[in-house]
């Protein structure tokens, strides 16, 4: 419990996320798993390149990207705002917080100009083009994702239980590995 210096009462609950729990953490990570998995079909694409992909894996690839899209535009920064600020003005974790809504919207933009480059809005794209544009999207997404992790736990660290720290931790170990 906090003390409000300025009324002499105690004030129940003034932290948001005092402790951040693992549950506080697992929709969080999930999405994070579906957008490393969109990076993989990324990455199959562009390795497949010049051959075009089948048309059920393309519609999937586009459907997974519009999605990405209509998420990045409702970015979950109010929710970790909460979550990370702990109700304290901290310089860093707003610039923190900052780049990880940037790393969403340019996310946002590649996978727009996939979904262009894709329907067929730019005929003239040969495969070197596309298969650069598949590469700066899937590295830039994955960069996102363990930058966002890192962002948790600099900001979080000392407030992270065993359990919430562990899923970060195997969510980053995962993410070198693929």
């Amino acid at each position: 419990m906090d003390r409000n210096p300025l009324q002499g009462s105690v004030v129940p609950f003034a932290r948001r996320w005092h402790v951040i729990h693992e549950i506080d953490l697992v929709r969080l990570i999930q999405e994070h798993r579906r957008r490393l998995a969109l990076c993989d079909q990324a990455e199959a694409i562009a390795d497949g390149l010049p051959a075009q992909p089948d048309a059920p894996m393309t519609a999937a690839f586009l459907t997974a990207l519009q999605g990405l899209v209509a998420k990045g535009e409702r970015v979950d920064g109010d929710y970790l705002a909460a979550m990370l600020l702990n109700g304290h003005e901290d310089p860093l974790a707003w610039t923190l917080l900052d780049h990880v809504r940037h790393r969403h919207m340019a996310d946002g933009a590649a996978a727009r100009d996939l979904i262009e480059a894709f329907d067929g809005a730019d005929a003239t794209m040969g495969p070197e083009a596309l298969g650069h544009m598949l590469r700066c999207f899937f590295t830039g997404c994955r960069r996102a994702v363990d930058f966002e992790q890192l962002t948790i736990i600099a900001l979080a660290g000392h407030r992270l239980t065993r359990e919430a720290r562990a899923l970060l931790v195997e969510a980053l170990a995962d993410n070198v590995a693929a």
